[in-house]
């Protein structure tokens, strides 16, 4: 998704020399220096970097943090700017375009690639030590599979734990469940729909048994990995290249949510949510019994009722036997990146490289509760917390590396950008309205699989034009079997 573009104007008032610049509320907001002021004092050099306020309490956080770096680093004044989530990529873009770009910046996943494929990222394995790369994973930096690399340079540095962003659970009220007679957290499809009907049937309007968060159709993506290739988050069976927005295990995840949602045993409104405190809010206060959550919402349901009987469960899977796992395209995700066109690369570096600290991981992982990418930073605090532990358990059970076309090859990359940059051909715009209006799945299914497939051959014709070989090769791995993790050898 595009974020809201800051104008040249505002960024002119943001970055002018001179002028300090205070946010401003909406989706105008400008960004915010913190913490400095215009010029370094004495024989410092100033490290800008810009990131984003998020999440709650990482303002003053962060500035902490470059605190204590500033101190053993006393030739180094950090400079925060920060933006709103939604602006960061382009405040980035707008900054570089106006010759006053970040030493350091928080850029993730597309905006990352966004940032890359301009050419203002620097590599960094000339900094790369073997002492760095020991506090990583044995493994998880190889350039194949590690998501921090390009065409074999190492570009960008993790903040969270590889699966944080992957694993899902669901979250049973045993308290609220037991009003309808669940004492045990559904292990399958159906049980999940009979103790949902049972919980809301004995909850006389005031507990309901399921709902979700659609946004982006991740409710029915949670289903469907437990059925089937993961892969068909983007419309793609990568084991043949093609479409599969007609797969079975996507059509039977979004039949169930058809059927829970005419039996009215989700609660009512659920499809227009769109936050997430809206979910933690009803389940805290026992209106909801169940949910599909991610790791960050455990810590926000606790946060509301820290003394809740709660059961941390794996997503159901389908009575006939799991089909796919939640799929970890790369070890990690990017996150922290150093401009190409600092002026300080040294300190920018050490900034870069406290940024991938053990005691900076551990302070992260201590102020908001997330595992980070460095497991060393919290192994043996999470391993005595029942909460964090679950979280590592199903992680463990339930998600697999999977195959990502964008690492394997540059036709892989551009045509999963095209693909996921054309919105109208992504199956989230025709599962919705199937379930709230009761609605087969399979006709709407087949055709929009018929205009994908249609488009990819279209794209890989126009992408090799361009001087980029592209092809349904770049999207098929034949030897990839979704109940097993991927080896990128095997292609």
């Amino acid at each position: 998704m595009m974020e809201p573009e800051l104008t040249r104007r505002s960024l002119l008032r943001i970055l002018g020399v001179g002028a300090a610049a205070t946010a401003v509320g909406g989706l105008t907001t400008a960004c915010n220096l913190v913490g400095s002021s215009d010029k370094p004092s004495g024989d410092k050099v100033r490290i800008k970097v810009m990131l984003v306020p998020d999440p709650t309490g990482a303002s003053q956080f962060y500035r902490e943090q470059f605190d204590r770096f500033e101190e053993k680093n006393p030739d180094i004044e950090v400079q925060i700017i920060e933006n709103p989530t939604d602006q960061q990529v382009n405040a980035i873009e707008l900054s570089f375009q106006q010759g006053d770009p970040p030493d350091v910046f928080r850029a993730q996943d597309n905006g990352f690639d966004r940032i890359f494929d301009r050419g203002w990222i620097a590599p960094l394995d000339q900094y790369v030590t073997d002492e760095f790369t020991s506090r990583f994973p044995e493994g998880s930096l190889d350039p194949a599979t590690s998501g921090l690399h390009r065409d074999g340079k190492l570009y960008t540095l993790p903040l969270v734990w590889g699966k944080w962003s992957v694993v899902r659970f669901l979250l049973v009220n045993n308290t609220a469940a037991k009003v309808g007679g669940v004492t045990t957290a559904p292990k399958t499809w159906e049980e999940l729909e009979q103790a949902a009907a049972a919980i809301t049937r004995a909850g006389g309007g005031r507990t309901f048994g399921f709902a979700g968060l659609w946004s982006k159709s991740n409710l029915a993506r949670m289903f469907q990995h437990t059925a089937g290739p993961s892969s068909i988050d983007n419309g793609i069976d990568l084991r043949t290249g093609r479409a599969a927005i007609n797969h079975p295990s996507l059509a039977a995840a979004v039949d169930l949510l058809t059927r829970m949602h005419a039996a009215k045993t989700m609660t009512p409104g659920w499809e227009s949510w769109t936050d997430a405190s809206k979910v933690h809010t009803a389940f805290a206060k026992g209106e909801l019994a169940m949910f599909l959550a991610a790791p960050y919402q455990i810590n926000e349901v606790r946060k509301l009722n820290p003394q809740l009987d709660m059961t941390i469960a794996a997503v159901p899977v389908p009575a006939a036997g799991r089909g796919g796992y939640s799929g970890q395209t790369a070890s990690f995700s990017p996150l922290w990146s150093m401009s190409a066109q600092s002026k300080h690369p040294e300190q920018a570096w050490k900034v870069m490289d406290f940024l991938a600290s053990k005691d900076f991981h551990r302070a992260y992982y201590e102020k908001f509760g997330t595992l980070t990418a460095l497991e060393s930073a919290w192994q043996d605090k999470a391993a005595s917390n029942a909460d964090q532990k679950a979280i590592m358990d199903i992680a463990a059970e339930t998600v697999r590396l999977i195959p990502n076309p964008v690492l394997a090859s540059k036709g892989g990359k551009e045509l999963m950008s095209a693909i996921r940059g054309k919105q109208d051909l992504q199956w989230s715009e025709i599962a919705l309205p199937a379930i709230l209006r009761n609605q087969p799945f399979d006709r709407a299914a087949a055709d929009l699989n018929a205009k994908l497939d249609a488009f990819i051959d279209e794209q890989a014709k126009a992408i090799s034009a361009k001087g980029t070989p592209a092809s349904r090769a770049d999207l098929t791995f034949p030897t990839w079997n979704p109940l097993q993790p991927f080896n990128p050898s095997q292609k």
